[in-house]
């Protein structure tokens, strides 16, 4: 192979070339090589901007400069196309300072391998931009004329927001596309996001005005309101949390030692102290039970002060998030019940409605743009955002744009989930450094005041990051117990101990975990397998058999079907029945091709069920046949459908015409005539970025065959996390699995608070 050619020989012609060259073999997007050409063909001949330093102003200002040479180079246009692809790999930017160490990968559906010449004249980007140093970088983005030059974000904040805000009249940013900050290049409508969402959060952590009760009277209804949360568990566990582990030089109580520390009412009462929270655990670890006493110690504060109640929005990213958030908070508010007297208004005033953040913003059609902005905020007073990790930084960014000035906003989600489909990770970034506290004294002495338990001091930080004043980790399991396998394995994987996880379904105490894998593989050691279908074979015919029986229950339910006469309310009953038994068993899988993808298990299903029709039934133009289950992908606002719902084909009873039938984000049995549904997808098995927001009974994780840039650390574990009771754990090559387990998901973006 020939020595690639260095950048700055290529002219900006040939560098398109080479660009439309690497889309044809899937290594960008088409829509990648469309914004390279966009900006060569519309950049202006000879603009650079750059932000200069005033030495004797305690602000930076943005200039303009006019720079020799100009007009947008081959650099320029290599890097805009890479920064594109950043972007729908869900980073918010592109560092340049570690371009080398960008993972360039064909398309992850179509490859797992890594870019390869296929010939001498086709070079590959990283050995292009290797050879260029971060001064060339900068310098070549800069006579671009396209580019905004910014100070980094620690010393010009000031400046920066300005110019966010579109308060600045000196940057035409309706010509500057890119922008560069801390070495790294954006695409302007991210850069504007992140420092947006900076500037918002900010302004909401700062100390509220609003007056707590007496320290005695906060701390007696906190009692109240927890007063059940524990040690009821802690009677069959006697083992002590590590969160209970003492500093010598704290003396407390001998009942209080023996207490784990009660994290839901630090949570709670840590709210009180600004406009801005955030709640995070694992499954299990009560968010919801938490949020919930929350409302009403709000309620109860806000109407012993005013007589009038707060209005709360309740809200997640899908519709099928905010059905479950809804459940959640209905069934924990019926514990409050058995409160006295003095919380019974506040308990009524308590909504458990909920709904789409989309929905709640109010989408506006064709638009990327929402009813509800700076200018026209939302009517509430608190808003309850479940599923946070879900949500990318445009939306978040929207969301903190329509939030009132005096509106509180608390967070909930599990940090350790995948992040959003979209670009950014706002929530994992919010919550870096949650596990060890990181409280300064001010934070530290307010949550040990509402603590019978001394906080462990390894928690105290005397500079610790503003953002984790305002983030409350859960840290004790309801769900996964010390016998439960699932929490277990759950817990290897977060700790990247790959090594621990064969042994965990050798265990016997562990019994709601199962493993399933060729016996050809040697668990205990990272060997692969040969990927022919023949080693396979034996695989898929176990889990062929576990399909067999896990979705025997759902059909069981479909043949309970209400007699000819019934009712509606009949009808709608048998459908919930349905569908509450189909969510008894689900296969999650990480990626959507191959035999252990979503169309080959799919497929493997549809084949397999003995009590599902075959032959031309499963044609696309006969594909509605009674029990296939679907998921809609795209919202459909005038069916009040979300991406993400799912529903079952089923025939009316004694009418033999099929209905999709779904739960709305309004709890309302729709029976929809198949032909409405335009984009749909079966869902015998699904990703597991689908399945966030949902849990099973029996979940069947799925491995692949090959390893593939999407595995990661959290997905695996998200996918681990969707069994509330039994998971099986498919492995075709236990090297896949470690890669996993090895590799963390890190999103690139600078989020300074």
């Amino acid at each position: 192979m020939s020595k690639p050619i260095p950048l700055s020989a290529y002219r900006p012609e040939d560098m398109l070339a080479l660009l439309t060259e690497w889309q044809k073999i899937g290594l960008l997007s088409a829509l990648d090589v469309a914004f390279a050409c966009f900006l060569y063909s519309n950049a202006p001949p000879s603009l650079a901007t750059a932000l200069s330093d005033n030495d004797n102003a305690s602000t930076k200002t943005a200039t303009l400069m006019s720079a020799s040479g100009g007009g947008v180079n081959s650099t320029t246009l290599l890097l805009a196309a890479l920064v594109s692809y950043q972007v729908s790999r869900g980073h918010v930017c592109l560092p340049l300072n570690s371009l080398a160490d960008m993972a360039l990968t064909l398309l992850p559906e179509q490859s797992n391998t890594l870019f390869t010449v296929e010939g001498d004249n086709l070079p590959s980007p990283d050995s292009i931009v290797s050879a260029l140093s971060l001064p060339e970088l900068l310098s070549d983005l800069k006579r671009s004329g396209i580019v905004l030059m910014l100070a980094t974000s620690e010393h010009s904040g000031a400046a920066n927001s300005k110019i966010a805000s579109g308060a600045s009249e000196d940057i035409p940013h309706f010509i500057l596309p890119l922008v560069v900050q801390d070495d790294a290049l954006y695409l302007y409508r991210y850069w504007h996001y992140e420092q947006q969402i900076a500037t918002d959060l900010r302004r909401l952590m700062q100390p509220t005005s609003f007056v707590l009760p007496p320290a005695a009277t906060l701390t007696q209804w906190l009692a109240e309101l927890f007063q059940r949360t524990r040690p009821q568990a802690k009677q069959t566990e006697p083992t002590p949390s590590q969160d209970a582990v003492l500093p010598a030089s704290n003396t407390i109580t001998e009942q209080a030692a023996v207490l784990p520390i009660n994290w839901q009412q630090l949570a709670c009462v840590n709210t009180l102290r600004s406009q801005f929270s955030v709640i995070t655990g694992g499954p299990g670890t009560g968010k919801t039970y938490t949020v919930v006493r929350l409302l009403a110690l709000l309620q109860r504060l806000q109407c012993d002060s005013v007589n009038q109640p707060l209005v709360i929005k309740l809200a997640a990213p899908t519709g099928k998030a905010a059905a479950r958030l809804k459940e959640s908070i209905q069934a924990a508010k019926e514990s409050l019940h058995a409160l006295p007297a003095a919380w019974h208004s506040a308990i009524a005033q308590i909504t458990a409605q909920s709904t789409t953040l989309h929905k709640l913003l109010g989408v506006q059609p064709g638009t990327r743009q929402f009813k509800h902005n700076r200018r026209y905020p939302l009517a509430l007073d608190v808003l309850i955002v479940d599923e946070a990790s879900m949500v990318d930084i445009e939306l978040m960014q929207a969301l903190l744009a329509a939030l009132p000035p005096a509106a509180r906003l608390i967070l909930l989600g599990d940090k350790d989930q995948l992040a959003s489909v979209e670009a950014g990770a706002v929530l994992g970034q919010l919550c870096a450094g949650a596990d060890q506290g990181g409280y300064q004294r001010q934070t530290f002495d307010f949550l040990q005041q509402y603590s019978s338990t001394a906080l462990p001091q390894t928690l105290y930080a005397a500079h610790g990051p503003a953002h984790l004043q305002h983030v409350v980790m859960l840290r004790e399991s309801r769900r996964f117990t010390a016998s439960s396998g699932i929490g277990a394995l759950a817990a290897a994987v977060n700790n990247a101990a790959a090594s621990d996880v064969a042994p965990l379904f050798a265990d016997p105490r562990y019994t709601d975990i199962q493993l399933l894998a060729p016996e050809s593989s040697n668990v205990l050691q990272a060997g692969s397998l040969s990927h022919d279908n023949a080693a396979f074979s034996p695989l898929l015919v176990a889990l062929s058999q576990l399909c067999q029986q896990g979705f025997a229950a759902y059909w069981q339910a479909i043949t309970k079907r209400p007699a000819a006469n019934s009712t509606q309310l009949q009808q709608d009953e048998w459908a919930r029945a349905v569908l509450a038994a189909y969510q008894g068993f689900q296969l999650l899988t990480p990626v959507r091709q191959g035999p252990f993808g979503v169309a080959g298990l799919n497929a493997l299903v549809q084949k397999t069920l003995s009590f599902l029709p075959k032959g031309k039934a499963l044609q696309h133009e006969d594909s509605w046949y009674e029990g296939r289950p679907i998921m809609i992908t795209a919202n459909d606002y005038n069916l009040n459908l979300r991406n993400g719902d799912v529903g079952m084909v089923l025939t009316l009873p004694g009418q033999g015409q099929k209905r999709a039938v779904f739960i709305d984000s309004d709890n309302q049995v729709r029976w929809i005539l198949p032909s409405r549904l335009t984009q749909v997808d079966t869902v015998f098995a699904m990703t597991v970025h689908k399945s966030q927001g949902s849990e099973f009974a029996h979940t069947v994780m799925v491995m692949p065959e090959r390893d593939n840039p999407v595995l990661s650390r959290e997905l695996l574990y998200t996918g681990i996390t969707r069994a509330a009771k039994q998971l099986t754990l498919v492995v075709p090559d236990w090297h896949v699995l470690v890669e996993a387990i090895n590799r963390p998901t890190v999103r690139a973006g600078h989020l300074r608070i």
